[in-house]
């Protein structure tokens, strides 16, 4: 499966205060915009190559709670829980011919969704989703899928002015995600993204089980019952920074390597 990874998406109250805080650290970080049809909002902070971590809030509870989008359906009920990161996805130049890959290895594709977004520059953003049909128990989550409406090269040039950080040259590294079946996770993540053996590792949060997928490494730990599912922490390497950080519910851990 050729995809690449796009993004991780961070559930907060008050996407401009944790912007606030990356840019602080040298980090170049912006104000999105709102998904009006979602009743959501977001700012964001991009990586090369094409990479992002998205800080999105609620704006508005009838329309988020009324979405029929499963993205947005998980984001009203891990609010629940409260902040925290909540889902990551991986980007496909031909969401339609990976909807009929994802059913011949017996998956459930649920989409493609439209998406669509206004810019502070008053243009439109346009994408389309496709989710995949988590697992029955709800041991672990999958990741959805997103086409844009643009090719990646033009998306470079655009967006290369917002991949320059004054703290070097950072770059998203890998994704921790907790799951109560680890056997389960890594053998349907393998599956469905054709991947060999996992590696097994060992961070700050303890063992874990990694799979390099579409650039980013996803690292998946055991929960104990009855932990979430969500990610739970990311790396970030390339910057000046050396340090863990906490911020709405989410680890951010920053190194050189």
């Amino acid at each position: 499966m050729n995809v690449a990874f796009d993004h991780l998406v961070h559930l907060t109250e008050r996407p401009e205060q944790v912007k606030g805080s990356f840019k602080q650290l040298g980090f170049t970080a912006i104000h999105g915009g709102r998904h009006e049809a979602w009743g959501t909002y977001n700012a964001l902070c991009y990586f090369a190559p094409l990479s992002y971590i998205e800080w999105i809030g609620i704006a508005d509870e009838q329309t988020a709670n009324a979405c029929q989008n499963p993205l947005i359906a998980q984001l009203v009920a891990d609010r629940q829980e409260g902040n925290g990161f909540s889902q990551f996805a991986f980007r496909t130049n031909d969401i339609q011919q990976l909807a009929v890959q994802l059913k011949s290895k017996g998956f459930t594709p649920i989409g493609p969704f439209p998406g669509s977004r206004q810019r502070d520059d008053g243009k439109l953003l346009t994408w389309s989703m496709l989710f995949i049909r988590d697992d029955a128990d709800g041991a672990f989550r999958y990741p959805f899928f997103i086409q844009w409406g643009k090719r990646d090269d033009v998306r470079m040039n655009e967006l290369a002015p917002l991949m320059r950080h004054a703290n070097g040259a950072p770059s998203l590294s890998s994704v921790s995600v907790y799951v109560r079946s680890l056997d389960r996770a890594v053998n349907s993540y393998r599956r469905l993204f054709d991947l060999p053996a996992a590696n097994v590792g060992r961070d700050e949060a303890g063992t874990y089980a990694e799979l390099t997928v579409g650039g980013v490494s996803l690292r998946f730990s055991q929960a104990d019952e009855p932990s979430s599912t969500r990610p739970f922490a990311c790396r970030i390497v390339g910057s000046k920074l050396q340090r863990r950080l906490e911020l709405a519910g989410g680890t951010y851990i920053f190194s050189e390597l």
